[in-house]
C-alpha cells in the first residue's frame, strides 16, 4: 500500500521549510500555510504559480512581501488579491513595492533584522541559520544572506565575540547604525499624494486623506507643504522621504486660452512626473483615476497597464469600516485603504 507524503516544500520559496500542514480553508478554495522562511499566508488553488516565469523572477520578492504584511499584523495574507490575475505576468506587480534591492539596502534590512533579535543590553549571539532572515532582506536564498553577514562584519557593523570564537554580535558601531535606520525609518511613515489641485477633486482629497490616515501614515500633499526654495527640489524630496505615493491621473479636457502661454487642464503633466520619480525611487506607486470616459482616455497607455482604483463622486465618504473580512460595496477610501495595506502594509502614525 503506498502513502502519499505529506507536502514540505513552501509553494512560494520552493524550499522545505513548511513547519506544519497546509489546511484547507473555508472561505476560498485554497489553503493556509506556514512557512518558516515566508510566514503565514493563504493561497488560491487555482492560482497558476507553476511554470509561470514571473512567478520565478518574482518568487523572493512574494516571499518578502508575506513576511512583510505578517509584521505589519495582517497573519495570513492572501496572494494575490487585488492584483489583475488575468494577466501571465502579474507576479512582476511586486517589483514595484519598495523591496530591498540594492546591495546597500539589505545590508540595512539584516543589520535591522538582526537587531531585533536581541538588544545592546543582552550582547546576544545572532543566529544567522534562521530562515526568516531570507525573506526579511528581500534575498534569493541563504547563501545571498550569509554574504551580507561577511559584508556587515567586514563594514564593522557586526563582530566576533571575545574570547575568539564563531559567535557573531552586533558591535557598538552597529548599534549606532541601527539606532540611525529605526530613526529614519519613524520618520519615513508618510504618502505622497499627487494629484490636481482644483475644486472638482476636493472630496477625492479628503477621500483618500482618510485612507491614508487608516493605514497609519501622514498624508503629504505638496500645496499643503511650507517651504522656500524651488518647489521641484521640495517635490523631490517629499517623495524620497515617503514611504509610498499615490498618484491620481484625473484629468479634464484641454483648455488653450487665446493669449495664454499655458494649456490649461488636460493630462497632467506634473503626476505622470511625480509618480515616475517615485518608480525610479523604488516607492510603491498607487494609481487612481475619476471613473469617467474623458479621464479614461486621456490616461497614457503606459500607465494603463497598472491595476487603478476608479472612483466616483458619490463614492467619496470618509468613513473606513472594518476591513477584516469581505466587504459589501467598498467605498473609494475602503478600496484605497485595502491596497494600501495590502501593497505597503501598516504604517505607525498616528494623526493628532
Amino acid at each position: 500500500m503506498t502513502t502519499t507524503q505529506p507536502q514540505t516544500n513552501c509553494p512560494i520559496c520552493n524550499e522545505d521549510y513548511l513547519g506544519e500542514a497546509p489546511k484547507s480553508l473555508q472561505y476560498m478554495n485554497g489553503k493556509r500555510y506556514h512557512c518558516r522562511r515566508c510566514g503565514y499566508f493563504d493561497l488560491d488553488n487555482t492560482l497558476a504559480i507553476t511554470r509561470n516565469a514571473s512567478f520565478e523572477r518574482a518568487r523572493h520578492l512574494v516571499s518578502a512581501w508575506v513576511i512583510r504584511q505578517n509584521k505589519s499584523g495582517i497573519t495570513s495574507p492572501v496572494v494575490g488579491k487585488g492584483m489583475d490575475l488575468t494577466r501571465d505576468d502579474w507576479p512582476l506587480q511586486f517589483e514595484h513595492m519598495g523591496f530591498p534591492s540594492t546591495v546597500n539596502e539589505k545590508l540595512d534590512a539584516l543589520l535591522l533584522a538582526y537587531a531585533d533579535m536581541t538588544s545592546p543590553l543582552l550582547r546576544a549571539e545572532l543566529d544567522r541559520s534562521r530562515p526568516q532572515l531570507i525573506s526579511e532582506v528581500a534575498a534569493r536564498d541563504g547563501t545571498e544572506v550569509r554574504g551580507l553577514t561577511e559584508l556587515l562584519e567586514e563594514l564593522g557593523y557586526i563582530a566576533r565575540a571575545a574570547p575568539p570564537g564563531h559567535d557573531l554580535l552586533i558591535s557598538g558601531k552597529g548599534w549606532l547604525r541601527i539606532d540611525e535606520l529605526r530613526q529614519r525609518k519613524s520618520t519615513s511613515d508618510s504618502a505622497f499624494l499627487a494629484m490636481w489641485f482644483n475644486t472638482s477633486t476636493e472630496g477625492y482629497r479628503k477621500a483618500a486623506i482618510a485612507a491614508v490616515w487608516h493605514c497609519g501614515y501622514r498624508p503629504v500633499i505638496v500645496d499643503q507643504e511650507e517651504f522656500n526654495g524651488f518647489i521641484m527640489d521640495r517635490v523631490v524630496s517629499l517623495i524620497r522621504d515617503s514611504r509610498f505615493v499615490v498618484a491620481d491621473f484625473t484629468c479634464g479636457p484641454e483648455i488653450d486660452q487665446n493669449g495664454s502661454s499655458k494649456v490649461q487642464c488636460g493630462v497632467r503633466g506634473g503626476v505622470y512626473w511625480e509618480a515616475g520619480m517615485a518608480y525610479g525611487l523604488n516607492k510603491p506607486v498607487i494609481h487612481t483615476c475619476k471613473d469617467t470616459a474623458e479621464a479614461k482616455r486621456r490616461m497614457h497607455f503606459d500607465v494603463d497597464q497598472y491595476r487603478t482604483i476608479f472612483w466616483q463622486d458619490d463614492q467619496l465618504g470618509t468613513e473606513i469600516r472594518d476591513m477584516l473580512g469581505s466587504m459589501q460595496n467598498p467605498t473609494f477610501a475602503e478600496k484605497l485603504a485595502a491596497h494600501i495595506l495590502g501593497t505597503v502594509g501598516k504604517g505607525s502614525y498616528l494623526p493628532s
